[in-house]
């Protein structure tokens, strides 16, 4: 008799930590959305083969950094660039968005981008940069983030490595 109350007590305290564990988690992890990688990269590597440049491969490292930047503008909802190593592209929604609608807001920006004179010239990102970023053919790998707002809404970010944007030099 004595063994099966112990027996149980292990079964009981296994429980709860499974419990304990998860809740800490979904808690943690609360303001995090799962992004479809294959919906990010089939949206990103559309454009790229409309210019007839390599498509891009995911990162997982990228995806991370991608996610620890998104969880920090999220806690306030801004929007501003983390100004580390990698290109980066920034969206912002009242409500939800898809892989492809972010891209897609992104790639809007070709009609401002200068296919004939590719080279990338200061204060040309002010209107094409997110655009030139998505096509830069030395660009080979992405990984991108989304998360929830506290008052709601939506910030997704992409990283790329190597950037793209150099001044100078052409997007493809």
């Amino acid at each position: 008799m004595r063994m099966n109350i112990t027996r149980n007590y292990k079964i009981i305290i296994a429980v709860l930590t499974i419990v304990l564990v998860s809740s800490f988690t979904i808690t943690t992890g609360q303001n995090q959305s799962q992004v479809d990688k294959e919906a990010i990269l089939a949206q990103h590597n559309y454009y790229r083969d409309q210019v007839g440049v390599p498509n891009l491969e995911w990162s997982d490292e990228l995806a991370e950094y991608a996610q620890n930047w998104a969880n920090k503008l999220a806690r306030k909802c801004n929007m501003y660039h983390s100004s580390g190593e990698y290109g980066e592209n920034i969206y912002w929604t009242s409500s939800t968005a898809t892989e492809a609608e972010v891209v897609d807001y992104w790639a809007s920006e070709e009609k401002y981008f200068n296919h004939r004179n590719r080279t990338y010239k200061k204060g040309s990102g002010l209107k094409s940069g997110h655009y030139s970023q998505v096509i830069w053919k030395e660009t080979t790998h992405v990984g991108g983030a989304v998360a929830d707002c506290k008052h709601g809404g939506q910030i997704w970010v992409c990283n790329y490595d190597p950037h793209g944007n150099v001044i100078g030099r052409k997007a493809y």
